[in-house]
Order: structure tokens, then sequence, then C-alpha cells
């Protein structure tokens, strides 16, 4: 796994738009009603920490036109086409955006050759866009009308793709006047040209005006090639691949339906959408799906989601191994997670209830490894993938149940800027204990050789190895890492007097704050505890001391 695309808030410079406050309305006619290079460019744009929560709708409407002009029997006779302006001021008064991006031209010319007065209306009607938006407080970034391209060029005898030289052209022009104008037209000539030479029977659009999947890609990727500049992004746009976009979509769709029905169109034939409020309702899990299905870069599937205990849960690969993040449904201030080291799912009270403060709940598969410089190197890419991929807080809680310890306890040893707290369970603090059985616990023999054989080690190295959880915990210390362990005092699978008792014993003398919950009786099962609320104090407080993150679950 390398990327997934997953937001941050970070301020727009250009006309002082907070990311946090972008709103960004697409207006355009059938093209972009049909969703498909909003969507790309939508998905671009949420790739970016500027407008990675910005709230995004597509506005555009068949038919529609800035000019106000109609051609005798549009639509069969049915109905004239639509004009933008007579809907207008009710779409800025409801949705107020801060940035409007503005496709117009294929309809304004009414499929006819060029013509002066034609050419004049969409003058017009574009000025008469321009104030309404700018009136409105919005910024306004106007789109070249795209290609009418034929199968044949003999099907154009208005030549009708001149008229919309023509219109871009003005367009063009105004950016002399200090308009924001993307021209796509060259571009997407140029991508059209491209696929026609690999494959001679490729077709932009089989009625001429409404492309197909390509040429929507060619749309988009020359809409963000205009706009990347206009907007100060950095680098280049990275579309999402097809099932996030299919996410992506569905969100769309869902919000133009109820927007256009909000703002009160009169075109025909549209379907009425959702109330406003119960489409924003369903649009939201759909925001949160897509970017967990978001391409991750270099990578040809996203992550799997499924359901855990009422939560989504992502699962993908790290490092080649298998990983998984639970996200919980209201994420507290700053991102905190708990980092289950070992047997996920196992004894689960504590994840959950965490989930349920606000917390995202993480684990990498690094079964038979035993905490060994091995897996410390997986768990240093499973580390900097979530920080950089899910913005997760910088220092997780470490969860180590069983021999999770031995991960834990290490990892927190080698990075103890990185680590908020520890909560280990009946953990394993010296693989001499356990799986060694080299004291007064019975070991494991078959476990005792994969250990030797993932560390490298001979018995007698094994034995003479000093870097043992009860061996290092001055690092611990000195970066004031409060423990938290849980821990049955009869434990007859890893006896707590040659593991945790050594650790509170040493950890206390190096001036470390541990505590130890101890079940009277207890065996080595079950783990954690029946009511887990001291296990998620002690996660809730440990992240509020890092000043990392306000962990109260309150938004």
């Amino acid at each position: 796994m390398k990327r997934l695309l997953i937001p941050l808030l970070f301020a727009l410079t250009a006309h002082a738009v907070r990311a946090s406050d972008a709103r960004i309305a697409f207006l355009g006619d059938s093209i972009t009603y049909d969703g498909r290079w909003p969507a790309l460019v939508e998905s671009a744009l949420r790739a970016t920490p500027q407008f990675a929560n910005a709230d995004i709708v597509n506005l555009g409407l068949p038919s529609e036109t800035v000019s106000g002009l109609s051609e005798a029997g549009h639509a069969g006779g049915q109905f004239p086409r639509p004009c933008l302006h007579e809907r207008l001021e009710r779409v800025l008064t409801a949705f107020e955006p801060t940035l409007v991006l503005a496709c117009y031209g294929m309809n304004d010319g009414i499929y006819q050759s060029a013509d002066p007065a034609r050419l004049k209306a969409f003058q017009d009607g574009i000025l008469k866009l321009k104030s309404a938006v700018e009136k409105h407080g919005a910024r306004i970034i106007f789109i070249t009308p795209p290609l009418f391209r034929p199968v044949k060029a003999s099907d154009d005898p208005n030549r009708y793709d001149a008229v919309l030289d023509s219109y871009a052209e003005w367009l063009v022009s105004q950016r002399a006047s200090g308009w924001q104008v993307v021209d796509i037209r060259p571009s997407v000539k140029q991508a059209i040209a491209r696929a026609q030479a690999a494959n001679p029977a490729f077709v932009y659009s089989g009625d001429a005006v409404h492309p197909g999947d390509d040429g929507h890609r060619f749309i988009a990727e020359a809409v963000c090639q205009g706009l990347w500049p206009l907007l100060n992004l950095s680098g280049s746009a990275h579309f999402a691949d097809e099932s996030a976009l299919a996410i992506l979509k569905q969100r769309q769709t869902l919000l133009r339906d109820a927007w256009l029905s909000q703002a009160r169109h009169l075109r025909p034939g549209i379907p009425a959408g959702l109330p406003l409020e119960q489409a924003r309702e369903k649009a939201a899990p759909l925001l949160v799906n897509y970017r967990a299905a978001a391409t991750r870069s270099g990578d040809s599937s996203p992550a799997k989601l499924s359901q855990w205990s009422g939560y989504l849960r992502l699962d993908f690969t790290v490092d080649g191994c298998a990983a998984l993040v639970v996200r919980p449904k209201s994420p507290a201030p700053g991102l905190p997670w708990i980092w289950r080291t070992e047997f996920f799912g196992h004894e689960p009270q504590a994840d959950i209830a965490l989930l349920g403060k606000g917390f995202h709940v993480a684990y990498v598969d690094l079964q038979n490894m035993y905490g060994a410089p091995v897996a410390m190197k997986h768990m240093d890419q499973f580390y900097a993938e979530v920080t950089r991929a899910f913005k997760l807080s910088p220092k997780p809680v470490l969860e180590g149940l069983s021999r999770g310890g031995l991960f834990a306890f290490n990892w927190a040893a080698l990075h103890p800027d990185r680590v908020a707290g520890l909560y280990v369970d009946a953990p394993v603090c010296d693989f001499k204990s356990w799986p060694g059985g080299k004291g007064v616990g019975p070991g494991s023999p078959g476990d005792w050789q994969t250990l030797l054989k993932v560390y490298g080690f001979t018995e007698a190295q094994a034995l003479a190895y000093d870097k043992n959880p009860v061996d290092n915990l001055a690092p611990l210390a000195k970066a004031h890492i409060p423990i938290l362990a849980v821990i049955g005092d009869a434990d007859e699978v890893v006896p707590v007097s040659e593991n945790i008792n050594l650790v509170e014993i040493r950890y206390q003398a190096l001036g470390g704050k541990i505590q130890v919950i101890r079940k009277p009786g207890g065996k080595h099962h079950p783990h954690s505890l029946v009511d887990p609320a001291p296990i998620v104090d002690f996660a809730v407080l440990a992240v509020k001391a890092t000043g990392t993150a306000d962990s109260s679950g309150s938004r």
C-alpha cells in the first residue's frame, strides 16, 4: 500500500477561502450534469489538503444555456432550453458557494453556424453570471466549452466546433481583464489525436456532443491542468480509481438531485431528489467510504471495506503484511488511535469502547515474529502509512496482549517519541520466560524454535539477549510513557514474577509511571476486563497528556 488519499485541513490563500469553508459548485449543461468529469475533478481536489473536506456539489442541468437562446422544436417541441439565469439566484442563495466552476457554451450557439447575435447573447450571459457570483462574494473560474466532435467531419455542416472555438477565444481573451479561465479545448484535442493514433476506431462522442468515458477523462485532465495553478495547488492532479469513483459518483448524484430540487429548476424530465437534509445524511457515510476506498498510488486495489462491531473496517496491505484500520463514527479531534499489536478482535471490549470515544483502532498482522527486529521494521512501515494516509495522531496508545507485549514494549523503546502510552494485558516481557520456558513456566517449545529463527539466534545468543522489555525500560521512562497492565496474578502461561512484576519494579525505579490491575486468582485467560472503563480512561488520559489531541470524543 502506497497512499490512501485521506484528508486534512489547510488554508486556501487565494480569495482568503479557508479549506473548512470551501463550498464548490459545478455549473454547466448535460455534460456537467452527467457527472463523470466533475467526479474525476472532485476526486483530484479531495486528494489535496486544501480541498479534502470541501463541500462539493454538481449543479449542472441538461439543455441549459447562459444565453437564454433555444432552437425551434427543441426536445421535440416539449420545452425550450432552460436558461441558467432563471435559477441562478436561488442556487447561489441556497448553496452559498465560495467557488464556482462554470462550463457553458455547448448549447449557447444552438448548434447553428456562427452568428454575431448569438455570440453576443453568450457573452452577455457569461457577464451576468460572473456579476451574480461575485455579488454573492464567491469566486468564479470559467471553463471553455468541450468539443463538438462528430464521428465524420462531414456531419458538421455548420462548422459548429469552430463556433465553440470562438466562444472559447472570447473567454480566454478576458484573462487580460483579470478573469480566471481554464481553456480545456487544446488539451482535449491533443488527447483525442493521441487516442486516434493508437486506435483509429476511437470515438470521442457518439452523438458529437456527449463524450464517452475517455472523453470525460480528457476533460477532467484538462480542467485540473488549468485549475491547479489558479488554486495554488502543488504537484499534479491524481484521480481516484474506478471503485472509489463509483462511490463518489453515487454521492454526487444523490446531492445533485437534492440540490436541483431544492433550487426549483424548471426543466422537465429531471428525477426529483430527496429532501436536502435527508440527502446530506445519506451522503455523509458515502464520503467516509469514498475516502477509505480512494486509490493508493502505485497499488491496483483500494482498501477492502467491511463492518466490524458496527464500525467501518478497512483491510489493506502494508510492506507485504495484512493490516487494518477501524474508523470511529465521529473521530475525536487530533485523530487518536489505539494500536493492537496481536490478536485483533480477541476480547475487544476496550477497543469498541474507544471507538465510541472517537479513537481509531489499528492492527498489522505480524504473527510468529515475537517482537523481533524484522517485526519492528514492518511496524515502522505501518506507522508511517497510517499516520500519513489516515492522518492519525503521531502518538498512538500501544495495546499488547500476551506475546503482543513484546511488540508493544520493543517498538516503544525504539520510538519513545511516537507513543502516548502502553496498555499491556498478561504481557510477555521476557522471551526467556515465554516461549523459552527457562523459568517457572512451561513455555512453548514450538514457539521457542520459531522465535530463535525469526531473531536469527542460537539458544545461547537468545539467553544472553539484553533487549527484552524487562531489560530495556529506560527509553520509556525517560520519555515519561505511562503504562497500564491488566493481569491475572495466577497466570500459568506468562508467569507474572518473571514478566510484569519485574517491569513494575524496574520501571518505578527508573521514575516511570505504571499501574498494574491484578485479577486475584486470574489465569492467563480471559484477557481484558468485563468493564473496560479503566482501560478506556487510561488511553484517553494518555493521549490528552501528549497534547497531540483532545480525545474527549466531542466535536
